[in-house]
């Protein structure tokens, strides 16, 4: 019995040498190994949009308001809900809504859900802290916020314009 169970383990491989993976180097940008495509990977199917929920998807943000949450920073913000990593086998998609914890936020509001997965604001992404904090700055000259979310298997954008505009 004990021959028959070391001949599964050896044919299984793990008692075959162990390595310690490469360091990564000091500047390795791991946003953009995870956005690699993966040749064995097939495309996945275009999604269709989500219903619309109880919240809105459009409106208009008064930029003193906007400018208010801003000076505030991220942390203030981040503080109205609980936010879990989105992955797709190893490759991080996006943020995943878990709750609102500030039911008298804008938020709440807002057409969003527990399971929402925020993948982009204004088309930039924000799996860093990098990210976030060049999203953030942005948002002060931007005429309007538009988040690129996915609900189970559909997606959805929210379209809020920012008034008054920036003149460019």
């Amino acid at each position: 019995m004990r021959y028959l169970v070391i001949a599964l383990i050896v044919a299984f491989g793990a008692c075959g040498p162990k390595r310690a993976p490469a360091p990564p180097s000091f500047g390795e940008d791991f946003g953009a190994r995870a956005r690699e495509p993966v040749a064995d990977e097939p495309a996945a199917p275009p999604r269709p949009d989500a219903p619309p929920g109880k919240g809105a998807r459009t409106g208009t943000i008064t930029r003193a308001r906007l400018v208010a949450v801003l000076d505030g920073g991220p942390g203030a913000f981040l503080r109205q809900l609980e936010v879990s990593a989105r992955l797709t086998g190893n490759r991080f998609v996006g943020w995943q809504l878990v709750q609102l914890l500030d039911r008298q936020s804008a938020l709440a509001d807002v057409d969003v859900v527990p399971g929402d997965v925020l993948l982009a604001i204004n088309g930039q992404p924000l799996s860093r802290p990098d990210q976030l904090q060049a999203v953030w700055d942005s948002l002060r000259t931007a005429n309007e916020i538009r988040a690129d979310l996915w609900r189970g298997d559909a997606k959805l954008q929210l379209v809020f314009a920012i008034d008054p505009p920036v003149e460019r």
